[in-house]
């Protein structure tokens, strides 16, 4: 027992903010230590953010991607990051790409379902064209779509299928009275 817990005095803390429970550091080290992720503790919008602007910064400052120690060097110098160790910055960087990872799996989802859609309409549009023309207009209007984000994709598809009733009837009285003399 040593004299400072004798007299009952407060033990000396990291002037960095490492020992400090609660704070940013002290979260990122706890969660190193027990490999918990970062992303479902309390702190995990703010602890990313600082990972974030660290990776932003570094790559201002060195005019490229920057390396993963120019990013932990930039952490450092954070004031609320300052005390973060190697390991501790390891770890952020691997439950950030985890994180990310999810997002984009979850936006290439999104952004399936939406073409999925679109393709639907096309497919209900291509009902009022003539059979012999189907696949014609299926290749067209599928090389349209897919030069287009799914969102335009969509809004495409969306003015297709509009159209289709009145391009459908003109193109089957097209083919019922021949070509029409202007």
């Amino acid at each position: 027992m040593s004299i400072s817990d004798m007299l009952g005095l407060e033990k000396r803390r990291s002037p960095r903010g490492a020992g400090r429970p609660g704070t940013a550091v002290a979260i990122v080290e706890q969660a190193t230590r027990d490999r918990k992720d970062i992303a479902e503790g309390p702190s995990a919008q703010l602890i990313f953010a600082h990972f974030d602007a660290a990776l932003n910064d570094a790559a201002k400052r060195h005019g490229r991607h920057p390396t993963s120690a120019e990013t932990y060097r930039e952490m450092r110098r954070m004031l609320r990051m300052s005390g973060l160790s190697r390991e501790g910055f390891d770890w952020v960087m691997r439950c950030r790409l985890l994180k990310m990872s999810e997002s984009v799996r979850a936006t290439d989802l999104r952004r399936t379902a939406e073409l999925r859609v679109a393709e639907r309409y096309v497919n209900f549009s291509l009902r009022f064209v003539p059979r012999g023309q189907r696949e014609r207009y299926r290749q067209e209007w599928g090389a349209e779509m897919a030069a287009l984000a799914p969102a335009e994709a969509d809004r495409f598809a969306r003015e297709v299928m509009r159209a289709a009733v009145k391009s459908g009837l003109f193109l089957r009285l097209r083919d019922l009275l021949g070509r029409v003399a202007a």
